[in-house]
């Protein structure tokens, strides 16, 4: 879906009806494994707090999608469904003056205690038909039990779908690389908001 504005909730939640019996177009397990030769994968890590108290403000943030609150990116779960895997989203991303707008599908998510104490939890989203690009997402929030440090990092493995993402793969690169640091900056400040509530 191109729009010149950016869609309203009804526009998504159609959008999202509309998408709801796509495949995946990708293979699974990419984000977490070895990625497919001649994919781009791109990583960004982030300290976002230090305890407990911050991980479990990182976690909440990120059941809630709010790492994607950036002025030029939109999120849309229908009803606000929980965090669980085959949950479908779509969101919209503003390129120049134009908003497009695609689906993803939950493919894991993970909530993690190693014997040290460590822990992580995220999850892993994965394009869907229709897209313009082929690819997983992971989002991962650790903390180290031995430091106490809460990290969030953002884990992609990607290549173009479509013949317009082709074309303009320096313009859709920039915004993939633009997303990552902004993201982690949205979850970094919604952590301190919620630790400073407490």
């Amino acid at each position: 879906m191109l729009s010149l504005r950016k869609p309203t909730v009804s526009e998504m939640d159609r959008f999202v009806r509309s998408t709801s019996g796509r495949a995946y177009n990708t293979p699974l397990g990419i984000a977490t494994g070895r990625a497919p030769r001649g994919w781009f994968v791109d990583e960004e890590d982030a300290i976002l707090g230090v305890g407990s108290a911050a991980f479990e403000a990182a976690c909440d943030a990120l059941r809630h999608w709010e790492q994607m609150d950036l002025p030029w990116f939109r999120v849309h779960r229908p009803d606000g469904t929980p965090l669980a895997p085959g949950e479908l989203v779509s969101y919209s991303v503003r390129i120049a003056a134009v908003w497009m707008t695609f689906g993803c599908r939950v493919v894991s998510v993970f909530d993690e205690t190693d014997p040290d104490g460590s822990r992580r939890f995220g999850f892993v989203y994965a394009t869907v038909g229709g897209h313009a690009a082929r690819g997983e997402e992971q989002f991962l929030v650790y903390l180290n039990a031995r430091t106490g440090e809460v990290h969030g990092s953002i884990r992609a493995v990607s290549r173009p779908a479509r013949w317009f993402m082709w074309a303009g793969l320096p313009v859709a690169r920039q915004a993939q690389h633009r997303f990552k640091p902004s993201a982690l900056a949205a979850l970094a400040g919604a952590v301190r908001r919620r630790v400073a509530a407490v």
